[in-house]
């Protein structure tokens, strides 16, 4: 009965501890890849943050008509974010102010 203890008890206790082991650095691995994609994803933010896309110019906010759009201060380009330009639609619409025209020199 020592010998069958012998032979095989010492070898269930190997395959649990790297078991074990196997799952806390699978544990680790996926905490790490979490910060890792979350570090690259903020430093290609960073990298692209409020640059124009036509000349690589930092870009400013301006407050027009209730409406923060971004101006590109090299080239002077505008750009809308996601619903800017249908506010600015809504509210030219509702004052028949010509607010587009205004907006771009007209």
């Amino acid at each position: 009965m020592s010998s069958n203890l012998q032979s095989t008890g010492y070898n269930q206790e190997d395959a649990a501890f790297k078991k074990q082991e196997t799952e806390q650095l699978a544990k680790i691995r996926a905490e790490l890849d979490a910060k890792r994609k979350t570090a690259e994803s903020a430093s290609s933010k960073d990298a692209h943050w409020m640059c124009c896309p036509k000349c690589g110019g930092k870009m400013v906010e301006k407050k027009f008509e209730n409406v923060l759009i971004d101006q590109c201060a090299s080239c002077g380009g505008m750009y809308f974010d996601a619903g800017e330009l249908n506010l600015l639609i809504s509210h030219e619409k509702s004052t028949n102010a010509g607010l587009l025209g205004r907006l771009f020199g007209r």
